[in-house]
């Protein structure tokens, strides 16, 4: 594993954070959500991974009462399998239990088994099925964890 270096994510990154979500998924997060993101602290917590400076990874934490929700994770194609994923689920690990949390939830899709497996290298376990979750009309899986997650 390389070590990367974790931060916050500022608005400043907003063009990294949207050439990542372009790069790792068919149906992106829209340039203005990120933005509106970035500039409206509190309604999400974004965090960048950083190799070489340069941001390579980043993810989305909202937290609610007792139970953290991982909104996004994405890593460049070829920036992965190098433990940027596994460095930002570990912070977002350690501010969900800062914060109070118990447990962390994830929608992942039913068809990702490179990212389910990843999930339950950490303890996440199967909760139930959101049917036509993704715009595609895909289902999501609904993952939950209890913290701390297993970071191996």
């Amino acid at each position: 594993m390389q070590i990367v270096d974790i931060d916050f994510c500022v608005p400043e990154d907003l063009k990294s954070l949207v050439a990542i979500e372009e790069a790792c998924f068919n149906d992106p997060w829209s340039e203005l959500l990120i933005e509106y993101d970035l500039n409206n602290p509190g309604n999400a917590i974004y965090m960048k991974a950083i190799m070489k400076r340069t941001i390579v990874g980043y993810g989305v934490l909202g937290l609610l009462d007792e139970t953290s929700h991982l909104m996004n994770l994405a890593v460049m194609p070829e920036f992965r399998r190098h433990g940027a994923a596994l460095q930002l689920m570990a912070a977002f690990g350690e501010l969900s239990r800062s914060n109070g949390c118990k447990r962390m939830r994830l929608e992942v899709r039913s068809s990702n088994i490179t990212a389910r497996r990843f999930y339950a290298s950490m303890g996440f376990v199967y909760s139930s099925r959101l049917k036509s979750y993704y715009s595609d009309g895909e289902d999501a899986l609904l993952l939950v964890s209890r913290l701390p997650i297993k970071i191996k």
